[in-house]
């Protein structure tokens, strides 16, 4: 099990906006060319604060022949159960439905890709995903 990060979920990633409001996040990981994944290896592709409430994630792969799901760092599964991303549905959007959005984090975590079933033959795509959340303002004195 290996656990990747894109740029997105790093920790040094802040998104671009005010500390309160909606927020729209896109996260792009390619698989590195010559590479592939394995079984249990997590991909953390987007980086949310505590206080966010995810109101919409999509998520979209061009990786063929594997399966996923998609969470965060307490539970693999909590938005996508596992889902295919065979060739027939490589450009399909994935949406969460909706038994759990929104969900509001309490502390900071990321939202996550988890591999279920990879092809060894595999070897080349990447996994694309959006997040929409909204932070309630916060008045400190």
């Amino acid at each position: 099990m290996a656990t990747r990060t894109a740029a997105a979920a790093q920790a040094t990633a802040i998104p671009k906006s005010l500390r309160y409001g909606t927020v729209a996040v896109t996260s792009t990981f390619s698989i590195p060319a010559g590479q592939s994944i394995s079984i249990t290896d997590v991909i953390q592709m987007i980086r949310v604060p505590a206080g966010a409430t995810v109101v919409f994630l999509g998520v979209t792969s061009t990786y063929v022949q594997a399966a996923i799901e998609v969470g965060d760092g307490l539970l693999t599964n909590r938005y996508i159960p596992v889902q295919s991303t065979s060739a027939a549905h490589a450009a399909h959007t994935f949406v969460a439905g909706s038994t759990n959005i929104p969900y509001t984090y309490s502390t900071d975590d990321t939202l996550d890709i988890l591999a279920t079933l990879v092809s060894v033959s595999s070897v080349a795509g990447a996994f694309y995903m959006t997040a929409i959340y909204t932070l309630d303002s916060v008045i400190e004195s």
